[in-house]
């Protein structure tokens, strides 16, 4: 590595400690439990805790991806319609493969439904996320444009290939959404936690780390520098697909069925939590824990809300006005106007 590039992933802004910003959202989350807990103590307990988990679960997967690629200055906003369209595809494996009856020729293809649909699951979700990464890198355009095309892309496929009508699994695959551990953790908890912890290790060790901050910093200058931008964009996008895929799996499995709108709201969702967590949109900045941090604030808040027998409907003006205000703290420590 050259003298340059040494000095680009030294100034990195995404080297720095965002302690304010990891300040805020604890500060934010120790208040919302407490208020929470006040008007109703079953918030507290072990079970809610676990369950508020197991909900957010799916969203951090796909935060975590979104992430790391925000922190490079990429975006990917189809990550909802990406999630919805392999649900579809997963489902109509395992309920076409896994329905075939014991006297047909096919009825060998049986035990093979649930690998065939997981491995489809994460290699279509990295085919796609290849394909968003490519079309951004070779059009120019920006990829909020470009991704937010695919969003309208991938769920008219989902609605083609599906009819519109929805695939029910039939408990033929529960384990990853209904599983739990020593019949108390969630599995889904694990993978959350599992994948989290890889972003970290990822962001804050690893040289590919490293390039993803100097690119969201000033990717001229990285590229002058001697990164290849091109090809660190490109496995930022197929980590999303990746991931995209796991959130597929989990999400169908605890769901039960497949609809080419079931992940559509997470594209929001998922951004909220990443703003949420202090990665700023020009990219550069962020942190997986901040990340973390802010997808439990967003789970805690839908959940509070219901345990304190308050209006759901509140939810999108209680996180629009989080949302607000981190934001506009964040760019105060950081010395903006």
């Amino acid at each position: 590595m050259n003298d340059k590039m040494t000095n680009i992933l030294k100034k990195s802004p995404g080297n720095k400690k965002g302690i304010n910003q990891s300040l805020l959202l604890i500060i934010l989350i120790v208040f919302l439990c407490i208020i929470a807990t006040v008007v109703n103590p079953r918030f507290m307990r072990i079970s809610n805790i676990i369950n508020i988990f197991q909900q957010v679960s799916v969203l951090g997967i796909i935060a975590c991806g979104v992430g790391m690629l925000l922190v490079s200055g990429d975006i990917d906003i189809s990550v909802g319609a990406q999630v919805s369209l392999l649900g579809i595809i997963l489902a109509m494996i395992i309920e076409k493969l896994g329905g075939i009856a014991p006297g047909e020729a096919n009825a060998w293809m049986v035990p093979y439904a649930v690998p065939l649909a997981i491995a489809a699951s994460f290699g279509i979700g990295a085919l796609l996320g290849l394909i968003n990464g490519i079309i951004v890198i070779k059009s120019g355009v920006t990829s909020f444009i470009i991704t937010l095309g695919f969003s309208t892309i991938y769920k008219g496929v989902a609605l083609l290939i599906s009819g519109g009508a929805s695939y029910m699994l039939f408990g033929r695959f529960e384990t990853l959404g209904r599983g739990r551990v020593f019949g108390v953790i969630p599995v889904a908890i694990f993978f959350f936690i599992g994948v989290v912890i890889l972003s970290h290790v990822i962001l804050k060790y690893t040289r590919y780390g490293r390039f993803l901050y100097a690119l969201g910093g000033n990717k001229k200058a990285a590229f002058v520098s001697g990164i290849n931008t091109k090809r660190v964009t490109l496995k930022a996008y197929v980590i999303v697909g990746l991931l995209n895929g796991l959130a597929a799996l989990i999400l169908i499995s605890r769901v039960g069925s497949a609809l080419a709108t079931t992940g559509e709201p997470y594209s929001l969702d998922a951004l909220a939590a990443i703003i949420v967590g202090g990665v700023i949109l020009t990219g550069g900045k962020g942190s997986a824990l901040n990340i973390f941090l802010g997808v439990l604030l967003i789970g805690l808040v839908g959940n509070a809300l219901v345990i304190m027998n308050v209006n759901p409907y509140l939810r999108g003006i209680v996180i629009g006005i989080i949302i607000i205000a981190a934001v506009t703290i964040s760019n105060a420590s950081s010395g903006k106007k």
